[in-house]
């Protein structure tokens, strides 16, 4: 989308980095508190 949006000159190619740059940063933080949620799943599932 954000590619899109570059396109059709409603973003700038700036602007388009910077948002790429926080949905990936998103994304990696989420991805990085799901591993952690399931280490810590897969402890109390190992401790029963």
């Amino acid at each position: 989308e954000l590619k899109d949006l570059e396109k059709e000159g409603l973003l700038s190619e700036d602007e388009a980095r910077v948002s790429a740059d926080r949905v990936q940063k998103l994304t990696d933080e989420t991805v990085a508190e799901v591993d952690r949620m399931l280490a810590a799943k897969e402890q109390e599932i190992m401790q029963v």
